[in-house]
């Protein structure tokens, strides 16, 4: 355990919420705040600090930064998601490193969900199946693997929604991430930055099955901006996506 006492991280949470000026996670609040869900998303915190260093799982280390450039930056795109009418029953998140948005999703979604966390790491793998279970995540897996192996197995076209956090270029991103949603699903990036990467991946997006982004703008509380980017699929992707690592980062498609 941590030095971050519940109370503490309690504090932290409840002011970050009141701060964050997002209406969709405004209408939330009371949900997400319970003592549930507080205590849940405190376990999530509590194992990170503790893990952290052990497993490089991330350089935020201050409790506060934590709340707000983790646990609210989770939580705020899951508001826009279901504000939009995005209630996903499978949900991977590609590259889920120390499990953001995974873990905090799990602490605020109903039981019924199916939170998958991949990573080609195994520490980070254990974090988050550790984590989990302190947590009481019961809806929580993680598996270790590459991206663009996995998506030409049984994981493919599985998912109503895919997520990934990661700072890759978008093009990349997309063709790691698209194979594993289903039609009719979704592909959520999370970008600090990306209106060229946008323009940049229209190509990758049509050949990959989905639709061009909806695009939703918001900030932390502090002011950071961010971007949420929602591709629909509307189309099966192709067989031969995703290609080789090799080929993906030297050749992105467009």
């Amino acid at each position: 355990m941590s030095d971050l006492v519940r109370e503490e991280f309690a504090r932290l949470y409840l002011a970050a919420l009141d701060a964050a000026e997002e209406p969709a996670l405004a209408a939330r609040r009371e949900l997400w705040s319970g003592s549930e869900a507080v205590e849940k998303l405190w376990k999530i915190c509590d194992r990170l600090l503790d893990n952290a260093r052990r497993f490089n799982l991330t350089a935020i280390l201050e409790p506060g930064e934590i709340v707000r450039k983790h646990v609210l930056d989770s939580l705020i795109p899951l508001a826009l998601l279901a504000e939009n009418g995005i209630e996903a029953r499978t949900i991977l998140d590609v590259g889920t490193g120390a499990g953001f948005p995974l873990l905090p999703w799990a602490a605020v979604l109903p039981e019924n969900r199916r939170l998958t966390g991949l990573d080609s790491t195994a520490k980070k793998i254990s974090h988050i199946r550790e984590c989990a279970a302190y947590a009481g995540l019961n809806s929580v897996s993680g598996i270790v693997g590459r991206a663009e192996e996995l998506a030409c197995g049984k994981m493919r076209e599985k998912y109503d929604l895919v997520t990934a956090r990661a700072v890759a270029d978008l093009p990349v991103l997309l063709e790691l991430c698209a194979p594993f949603v289903k039609k009719g699903g979704v592909f959520a990036a999370f970008k600090a930055r990306g209106e060229d990467e946008i323009t940049r991946a229209k190509a990758a997006a049509l050949i990959l099955g989905l639709t061009e982004p909806d695009v939703f703008r918001y900030a932390l509380p502090g002011g950071d901006a961010r971007l949420l980017l929602l591709y629909r699929k509307t189309a099966p992707t192709p067989k031969n996506y995703p290609r080789r690592w090799a080929e993906i980062l030297n050749h992105p498609i467009g």
